[in-house]
């Protein structure tokens, strides 16, 4: 949720899931100002969606588990053929995808996607647990993902990604 402080107008976004409450105390990080916000029902909900696209449950169960503390939902799809039968019928703000998967590959979906004028402006986070050095990176940007990291990854880095993508 973005916030804006009422004492210096600072804009920041809320990280705090805020499901189960009336109202939230917060302290701005520019003037450290502290204020009470009301927490509404349409705030409540999530306006950020995320669709993590792998054919491995162990990584689909570990990325809903970095991210579970989000405010954001969270879809999974274990093939490119049902992440797209999801695109069709949901708006995401972020997919992440792995490059192998088992019907098609996951550089193929990012193009297909790419192809779509629909999709063209939602972040791609594109994942590899297969590394050759930078061609998988390179293969992955000019397939259109807007970034790319190894399944080897630090969960703080990865949430990074995750929160910079879904800034944009």
């Amino acid at each position: 949720m973005k916030i804006q402080c009422p004492k210096c107008a600072a804009k920041y976004r809320l990280r705090t899931p805020v499901e189960n409450r009336s109202s939230v105390t917060l302290s701005c990080p520019n003037c450290r100002h502290r204020f009470s916000l009301e927490v509404t029902e349409g705030q409540k909900k999530s306006d950020r969606k995320i669709l993590v696209v792998d054919d491995a449950r162990f990584f689909r169960e570990l990325i809903l588990d970095l991210l579970a503390h989000k405010h954001v939902e969270l879809t999974t799809a274990n093939c490119g053929e049902d992440a797209w039968s999801l695109l069709q019928s949901s708006d995401f703000s972020l997919l992440i995808i792995d490059v192998n998967l088992p019907d098609i590959s996951g550089l193929d979906l990012i193009k297909r996607i790419r192809q779509d004028q629909r999709f063209v402006m939602i972040p791609i986070l594109c994942i590899s647990g297969v590394y050759r050095q930078d061609d998988d990176a390179r293969q992955a940007f000019m397939a259109g993902a807007n970034d790319f990291m190894t399944k080897s990854f630090h969960p703080e880095d990865f949430t990074d990604r995750v929160d910079r993508l879904l800034s944009k």
